[in-house]
Order: C-alpha cells, then structure tokens, then sequence
C-alpha cells in the first residue's frame, strides 16, 4: 500500500512538472486583422503561448504584438520561402529564440513601429531567407555562453537598416576565439544604428564583411577582449 501511494505521487508530481500547454498552431489570419494575439487569426483558434509551435502561411503579415518565447523542442516555420509569410517586428514585439529551439522562415522585418525586441540564445538553430529591407529599428540581442553564439542564417538580404545590436559577453570564455560570427547572410546592406557589448569591459570590432573563407562573408564581432582596469598602487 505504502508502494502504491509513493508511485502515485511520483505520477501526480510528474503531471504538475509537465506543459499545461502545447500545440502546433498554424497562421490562416481568420480574424483579418494580422495580430498574433488574436486567437481566431490561428488554426485552431487560440493565441500561441510559449511552449506552442507555430507555423506561418503566406496569406498575410503576422505580426507579433507581445513576448513569445521559442522554447527548447519547439519551432517557428513557414510554409513558403522568400518573402511570402512575413513576420513583422514592432514596438509590442518580444520574441526570444531560446536555447535548443528552432526558427526557420521565409521574411521578417521590423514594421511600422520602432522598439522591437529580438533575443537570440545560444545553443539555438536560426535561418531566415530575408531580413529588413525597412528604416523602422528592431534591438536585436545575441547572447553568448562559454563557447560562441547562434550563428543567423539568411541566405538572401540581410538589411540591418537602423536596427540596434547588443552582444551579451557576460558568460564568454575569450579563449575559445576572439571572433563570433553572429550573421551569416548571401548579401548584407544597412550599419547598425548602434553596437553595445555588455559587460562594459568588453570590447571588439563589428566586421561586416568578415570573410569566413572563399568569399563566404559575415557580419562578425572580431578582436574581442576584456579589458581589464590598471591596478593603481597608492603608497
């Protein structure tokens, strides 16, 4: 008896520990509207939540207007590549790619309001056939962990246009590389319209044509190093 009521609890524990939700949610704009937080714009019709996957069509613009995170095991995909399902960034958009989750979508681009968030976690997979081609700014964040970031795949353009990048070096190891290959693009136009390392002590040069070998180019943090203050001796 005492064996049974102590399985039992595992299995309650196990419950609890499990996602209360999780779906694969397909993008059929039903409410005509283009907000991701419509639930009627989805197939079935309810809003994703962090742990869903999601899969966008090419029957309009989505645009994400609050934090979705794509988890460890989850995705965001498109059913077409080039430009057809466009993923729009704006002022209400969080979107975070989390270690070991999955995105891989035709075009996305910051659109009609500036203050888009963009994070992308280590350990990641993320490939895209277009990025940008706009003057409305996205804060796009890499972060790193001991050995490197997540290498951004776009095969085609990659427009920064006045996008500002943060590279978190918070748990860099220097002595795995002093360059991150942060994208990896066919071709690239745009500067960022601002470049922050964090912590403040480290330092490095953006190379946005770091040659990768044979003519392969990249945007890249090169040089990097943390710079430590000089020990002033008082006597």
């Amino acid at each position: 008896m005492r064996r049974f009521i102590t399985l039992c609890a595992v299995g309650i524990a196990l419950c609890l520990a499990a996602p209360l939700h999780a779906a694969t949610l397909t993008w059929d704009d039903g409410a005509g509207n283009d907000n991701w937080s419509s639930g009627t714009n989805w197939n079935p019709d309810t809003a994703p939540t962090n742990g869903d996957s999601v899969i966008l069509t090419a029957t309009a613009q989505s645009r994400l207007d609050y934090a979705w995170i794509i988890e460890s095991g989850q995705s965001l995909t498109s059913s077409t590549s080039g430009v057809g399902d466009e993923l729009v960034l704006q002022s209400s958009s969080d979107l975070t790619l989390a270690t070991g989750g999955t995105m891989d979508i035709g075009f996305m681009r910051p659109r009609f309001s500036s203050g888009g968030q963009f994070t992308i976690e280590p350990g990641a997979s993320l490939d895209t056939d277009n990025y940008g081609l706009g003057s409305i700014a996205a804060t796009i964040t890499f972060e790193a962990n001991a050995t490197g970031v997540t290498t951004w795949n776009c095969t085609g353009n990659f427009d920064v246009g006045s996008d500002n990048l943060t590279v978190d070096l918070t748990n860099y190891d220097v002595s795995n590389g002093t360059t991150l290959v942060l994208v990896d693009y066919g071709t690239q136009s745009g500067t960022f319209g601002s470049v922050t390392l964090t912590p403040s002590n480290w330092r490095g040069t953006l190379d946005y044509a770091y040659d990768q070998g044979s003519g392969d180019l990249a945007i890249a943090l090169t040089n990097i190093y943390s710079a430590t203050g000089a020990v002033i001796l008082v006597r």
